[in-house]
């Protein structure tokens, strides 16, 4: 399959409460049946959290023939050709390596969502990090070739004219829709532009309409908040449409400029991607593929290692498919490599 669905909380804000009492969220069927599900939740989640087209709100599946891990910044997360079935083409394996930005500001004509505007679930990580993914396939069993790009800037609430009329979430979606239809640079460039910056200037430019975030809310509620939250998407089949000025950028681990704007010039975000450990991510996912145990569920393959103290992995030597059950966010594996502290 190729949309990897995961995560396991019970959230009670996902609908308002009838009489059946609270909703669920379809994540917690798995890890329903794991003899331990306090210290498993946090595996399914960071690995749902290392692919860009997780939904964490969403029951995934056992995740066998999958596996993921971080090296650096990046991320790293990878399907085996039997997962992927995709029909009658045989691309081979799939490795989708990320990079993140999670300091994003706003411009004249729009910000990004601050904490208490971002999703009550789940989703909110989402909502609150730009992402860049290159996946890539493996045709024939052999090297990994980079296939698409992707493009997932953090949601945003944009200035459009009209909004304080809208009193239903319909309305307020479909007047930003209506608004950003008519934005153009030119033909064949509808949208906002999304640009991305490097050392040797503008190395990568995307255009896109976006698409509302597709969290549901009350319709007084979304009336208060004024504006529905946009993800301005971007994709490209660098296969066919190759950007080396990009692909080395990423590969040499220069941190890049990510910045959209609407055909005035005002912009509406401006992050920064950090790309250090990329190459590492792509060496790590390719060595995930070859290793037998990525042939086996997660909570099978993470027993004995799921209840591991953080310390462990600090300097665990394990197999490649292994470190799928290392929990540690980004943030904590990056402290735990700092240098010590001096008192």
């Amino acid at each position: 399959m190729r949309r990897i669905l995961l995560g396991v909380i019970v959230v009670g804000t996902l609908g308002a409460c009838g009489p059946e009492g609270p909703k669920r969220a379809a994540s917690e069927n798995v890890v329903a049946d794991a003899p331990n599900r306090g210290a498993m939740w946090p595996v399914m989640l960071q690995h749902c959290l290392r692919s860009p087209n997780c939904d964490p709100m969403s029951d995934f599946g056992k995740g066998a023939g999958q596996a993921s891990g971080l090296a650096g910044y990046a991320a790293y997360f990878v399907e085996t050709k039997d997962v992927v079935k995709e029909g009658g083409v045989d691309y081979g394996a799939a490795i989708t390596v990320s990079v993140y930005g999670s300091r994003a500001g706003g411009g004249k004509a729009g910000r990004p969502l601050t904490i208490d505007e971002a999703p009550d679930n789940l989703h909110g990580t989402d909502a609150r990090r730009s992402t860049l993914s290159i996946e890539y396939r493996t045709p024939g069993g052999g090297k990994p070739e980079a296939y698409t790009l992707a493009i997932h800037p953090a949601w945003v609430a944009m200035s459009v004219p009209g909004l304080e009329a809208a009193k239903t979430q319909a309305e307020i979606s479909d007047t930003t829709s209506d608004f950003i239809a008519r934005l153009s640079f030119g033909p064949e460039m509808d949208g906002a532009k999304i640009e991305l910056n490097g050392k040797a200037g503008v190395i990568a430019t995307f255009y896109s309409i976006g698409l509302p975030s597709g969290d549901k809310v009350k319709d007084e509620d979304a009336a208060k908040r004024g504006f529905e939250p946009w993800v301005f998407y971007a994709s490209r089949n660098i296969r066919d449409e190759p950007l080396p000025t990009l692909m080395k950028a990423l590969a040499e681990g220069e941190s890049l400029n990510l910045k959209i704007t609407v055909p005035t010039g005002d912009a509406i975000l401006y992050d920064t991607l950090y790309v250090d450990g990329f190459a590492k991510a792509l060496k790590e996912g390719e060595a995930a593929l070859t290793d037998p145990a990525i042939g086996q569920p997660i909570q099978d393959r993470c027993e004995g290692f799921d209840s591991k103290p953080r310390d462990f992995w600090k300097t665990a030597a394990v197999t490649p498919a292994l470190h799928t059950c290392d929990a540690r966010t980004q943030l904590q594996r990056q402290q735990d490599a700092a240098p010590p502290q001096r008192p």
